[in-house]
């Protein structure tokens, strides 16, 4: 996640919409940017207005008020992250293994990354913040229906004791535990470890299945607001 830059050239000739677009999207940018790097305390507007390089106007013309703001970065997040998991999943190649490597493609190119951190920092701080915990769980429910859909999509069952959804829950929950840690551990190759062992468990009862290396199915609504009432 870099810092948002400006790189319209004097040459470019945008209309209004491209350009309010254009802006839209360097603060959002540098809200996630302050997110991973600052944290939710030190994201404010002014951090935001600073590292976007804008006016002091801008973020008001856009976003009412720092929540919507906040609220906006989320939605993208959880979309780059989606993203992210597709792009990850397409440079498996075939493996006799490919069930760890699958978890561990997710854990190095997703949970160990600036758009978790900055993800992390919108869940922890939703534990005190009520209009933050609405929108951190309506993205909850949508990451679970993808987990369930990408489950489904790259998995299946070598017995019938457990439901693969369900292990892919806890697998995520596993994951994102080992994520809190991260920055607590003197060598990462600790982590590797785990990641195998439990990638061990998984294989007594699910596999990856062969040839998928495409993008889990789109969450519902993608195409409009996350974040719309229903």
């Amino acid at each position: 996640m870099s810092k948002a830059r400006n790189d319209e050239s004097p040459k470019q000739r945008r209309t209004q919409k491209e350009r309010a677009d254009a802006m839209r999207q360097r603060i959002l940018d540098a809200t996630l940017y302050c997110l991973a790097h600052d944290g939710y305390a030190g994201t404010t507007i002014s951090r935001v207005i600073e590292v976007a390089e804008v006016s002091r106007g801008a973020p008001v013309h856009h976003f009412p008020n720092k929540n919507a703001m906040i609220a906006a970065a989320a939605e993208q997040l959880a979309r780059q992250l989606y993203i992210q998991l597709g792009k990850a999943i397409s440079k498996l190649e075939a493996s006799d293994d490919r069930l760890h490597e699958l978890i561990y493609v997710c854990w190095k190119d997703i949970f160990k990354q600036p758009e978790y951190v900055a993800m992390n920092e919108l869940l922890q701080a939703s534990r005190r913040d009520p209009e933050l915990a609405k929108i951190m769980r309506q993205l909850w429910i949508i990451g679970v229906k993808v987990v369930f859909d990408g489950a489904d999509h790259y998995l299946e069952p070598i017995d019938d004791k457990f439901e693969i959804s369900d292990l892919m829950i806890l697998t995520q929950w596993v994951i994102r535990g080992m994520a809190e840690d991260l920055h607590l551990m003197f060598n990462e190759k600790i982590f590797d470890r785990y990641l195998k062992l439990w990638s061990q468990i998984l294989a007594q009862h699910i596999k990856a299945r062969e040839g998928i290396n495409t993008p889990p199915p789109r969450p519902d609504k993608w195409d409009h607001s996350l974040l719309a009432d229903e």
